[in-house]
């Protein structure tokens, strides 16, 4: 009977396991301002060290947060070389105060 108890248990604690593991998502914030883009702590001119570290990471999703003054070729810029080397989801939305000004 003990041992039944303990095999009963030990599959509810997998199961618990299991459900954590899967259930959990990583997302990447990045921050693309006017000069510079942000994740961790890289901070780069340029895209490519970013996604670098994005690709790094290897998130669920990715959420770019940007100032509405960032230029609309350093976002497509991100986007372009994160799609190139990671297939991931990508939201994004605008910062109220762009914290770079």
């Amino acid at each position: 009977m003990k041992y039944i108890s303990i095999l009963k248990r030990s599959v509810f604690l997998s199961v618990l396991v299991l459900a954590g593991c899967m259930g959990s998502s990583k997302t990447a914030n990045v921050h693309i301002l006017p000069t510079v883009y942000r994740i961790n702590n890289v901070s780069s001119p340029l895209a490519t060290p970013a996604v670098d570290e994005v690709v790094r990471l290897k998130p669920d999703k990715v959420h770019i947060s940007a100032c509405r003054t960032t230029p609309n070729a350093k976002i497509i810029q991100f986007n372009v070389e994160l799609q190139a080397r990671l297939k991931t989801e990508i939201t994004g939305g605008f910062f109220e105060n762009c914290p770079e000004i």
